[in-house]
């Protein structure tokens, strides 16, 4: 007996092997395949070289399997059956049944801003799936994500930190405002603000990078009394000390209304910022990552 390059046996010859045993015809196993019956008649030959053995001869019934081919099809129907459970369970994703942790790396505004509609959407039409969130830091991300470590990540547009090798969709555009304990002034002029001392509350953020950059334009240079790696400790900073800090304007309100806080926004074009969701072209058509993604968009439009 050949040995069979295995190289040359293709699932196609498989399925058409398949066909031609539960049709025992040429012609009605092409029609099954919707495939030409010279395709059907020449993966035949392919298989008939390939496996050293006639595997089908004509009768008065058909075309019957020799016993070299009775032999090789269960091994032959369970090879297709694995390839077919594999694929389609790659495929599906069904929220409400799922059992699955994404990881994501984002900044403290994702998590004061869009992490709570996100949960309760979650919770709503996914209770099996959670999520695992890490800080953002000096990388591109392309090695996390290509390898898995990371699904997603929430970074800046620009500066275009983020590898030009992901995949990204603008998430939210936001503005800033200035938070502080005290009343604030109806204009927050670069001269007053560059005579405040203010919280820099980030050990990496490029809202902040804004701020400086147009206070240097007018010729000013911020006093940075104290930075703090995040968000968490403004609030009860600003209610004890006359410091001020500039953050997105939405986690500036929420801290506004949950604290009792002073918040007005900065209304200059150059202190906008968009923040975009990337992810690895290699997952792209992961159907849970899919929808994920989706889920995450929508709270965006509508935090």
């Amino acid at each position: 007996m050949a040995n069979i390059d295995m190289s040359r046996l293709d699932l196609n010859l498989l399925r058409i092997f398949e066909a031609l045993l539960a049709t025992k015809s040429v012609s009605r196993a092409a029609r099954a395949l919707h495939l030409s019956q010279s395709t059907v008649s020449h993966a035949l030959a392919r298989l008939r070289e390939q496996l050293d053995d006639p595997l089908f001869v004509q009768s008065r019934d058909g075309m019957q399997p020799t016993p070299r081919a009775q032999a090789l099809a269960p091994a032959f129907g369970q090879a297709l059956s694995l390839v077919e459970e594999a694929v389609s369970q790659r495929q599906r994703f069904v929220p409400a049944e799922a059992q699955r942790r994404f990881t994501l790396a984002g900044g403290s505004y994702f998590d004061m801003v869009l992490l709570p509609p996100l949960m309760a959407a979650l919770a709503e039409q996914a209770p099996g799936v959670s999520l695992r969130l890490t800080g953002l830091g000096p990388s591109d991300y392309e090695k996390e994500l290509e390898e898995g470590e990371l699904d997603l990540v929430v970074g800046f547009a620009a500066p275009r930190h983020l590898s030009h090798r992901l995949a990204r969709v603008e998430l939210v555009t936001e503005s800033l405002s200035l938070l502080s304990g005290r009343p604030l002034p109806a204009e927050l002029s670069p001269a007053w603000l560059g005579e405040q001392q203010h919280i820099y509350p980030s050990d990496w953020g490029h809202s902040q990078l804004l701020l400086d950059n147009w206070l240097r334009l007018h010729g000013v240079e911020r006093r940075i009394r104290l930075q703090v790696p995040d968000f968490l400790a403004v609030p009860g900073l600003l209610a004890r000390t006359e410091l001020v800090v500039v953050l997105p304007s939405a986690v500036a309100r929420q801290f506004a209304e949950q604290h009792g806080l002073h918040e007005r926004a900065l209304p200059e074009a150059a202190l906008r910022f968009t923040q975009v969701l990337a992810w690895h072209p290699r997952f792209a058509v992961d159907p849970g990552l899919v929808w994920l993604k989706s889920q995450i968009l929508a709270v965006a439009a509508h935090p």
